[in-house]
């Protein structure tokens, strides 16, 4: 049987992002310090796509990409679903590969992805990959030990491929491990969406941070705004000391600094919410991603205020800067009404049909959410324009985009 040879960078989203994924990797690279072209990717599903590696894209990818829920570099692929036969394939595989890391010491961790049809549990896959690893390293010199809390390199294992072609891939994490864990959250809102979300849904709203303003009306812990200021300046989510660069060698040569890619975009953006108590945790949350201070002040404005008291008059006091710039873009993640009663229920009703209304006044604007209720779409009272299935942490929704 054997182990193929992997080399392709793996980018992974959430359910139905592979093209807002491919758009801004494409835009991204196009910016980077690289002379470089990104190909076409191949698409695995609708959620993972597959690049041949190149560092120099893989550390774009790693530094900047915001709509990936993980990155990885795939080394090796095996057809074994059972124990025996995957570490038969997997050493000598591993054993010549000139990629692993290296050193006299390696902490290190294996991570399980979706492996439903091996024919063994995660914990015994992990099991076998990691006994591998160590095998694979030992006769270099390299003193390999599992460290699962503060590892220097994580590698990857899961269930990859077609239906019909399915393949055990052991990989190398290069991403940094869950990518909607930013470290800017320091405050957490109830029924937050998730960072890679946030950007998944600005993308989608098309909005330009040049000509267009952003609100979002209901903004909670601040996770909108944070993600479009950074779609907007370029802004790297990860910086390569906190990744797992140092280890590997395909990785000397980049850079250390993680400049802007965007430096001469300032956003105009409005962050409101009913609730004065979420105020506090939206600057601090703001304040954690490097986005408050006079730098800041008339690109990103908070205020308190209630969405369906909302009037273009408002919007054009509370941002000043904004004026002249094109009719702007609402972007919003609505409370859903998971596990609410009756009469919660209906307030919420109520809430969707005051705010179609309310939006309405905005001639010529856009609006876009995610939203995991079926109701939502009749009870707001207009027709989107785009309707893209997906899931919030675990929560079956769709992306809406309005045009008014």
């Amino acid at each position: 049987m054997g182990a193929k040879r992997c080399d392709d960078l793996r980018l992974t989203g959430s359910g139905g992002s592979n093209r807002v994924m491919e758009a801004e990797f494409k835009r991204l690279v196009m910016r980077s310090p690289f002379q470089v072209r990104v190909e076409k990717p191949l698409r695995e599903g609708d959620a993972t796509l597959l690049y041949p590696f190149d560092a120099r894209i893989a550390w774009v990818a790693a530094c900047y990409h915001r709509t990936s829920s993980r990155i990885s570099w795939d080394l090796c692929s095996s057809e074994a679903v059972r124990l025996e036969p995957l570490y038969a394939d997997l050493l000598p595989a591993l054993s010549a590969d000139d990629r692993l890391p290296g050193g006299k010491h390696l902490r290190f961790s294996v991570e399980v992805g979706a492996s439903t049809d091996f024919e063994a549990g995660p914990l015994q896959l992990r099991g076998v990959v990691k006994n591998a690893i160590v095998e694979a390293l030992t006769p270099r010199g390299v003193t390999a030990e599992i460290e699962a809390d503060s590892p220097d390199v994580v590698f990857v294992a899961r269930r990859a491929g077609p239906a019909e072609a399915r393949r055990t891939v052991v990989g190398i994490d290069i991403g940094g491990g869950a990518r909607h864990r930013r470290g800017a959250r320091v405050a957490m809102g109830p029924a937050p969406l998730r960072e890679t979300m946030a950007a998944q849904l600005i993308i989608l709203s098309r909005w330009d941070a040049r000509t267009e303003p952003l609100v979002d009306p209901m903004a909670g812990g601040g996770t909108i705004p944070i993600e479009a200021a950074g779609l907007a300046a370029g802004a790297a989510i990860r910086k390569p000391p906190d990744l797992a660069f140092g280890h590997l060698a395909a990785f000397k040569d980049m850079p250390r600094d993680v400049p802007d890619l965007f430096p001469g975009t300032v956003p105009r953006i409005l962050s409101l919410d009913v609730d004065p108590a979420r105020i506090p945790a939206m600057v601090g949350n703001l304040r954690a991603a490097g986005l408050t201070g006079p730098s800041h002040e008339d690109s990103i404005v908070i205020a308190e205020q209630d969405v369906c008291a909302l009037t273009p008059e408002y919007i054009e006091r509370m941002l000043p800067a904004a004026r002249g710039m094109k009719p702007g873009v609402f972007c919003f993640n609505p409370p859903y009404g998971v596990r609410m009663g009756a009469l919660d229920d209906k307030k919420l009703l109520a809430l969707y049909s005051d705010m179609g209304r309310v939006l309405a006044r905005f001639k010529g604007w856009r609006a876009a959410c995610f939203v995991a209720n079926p109701q939502f779409i009749e009870v707001f009272g207009h027709a989107p324009i785009m309707t893209k299935p997906a899931t919030n942490a675990e929560l079956r929704g769709n992306f809406l985009v309005y045009q008014f």
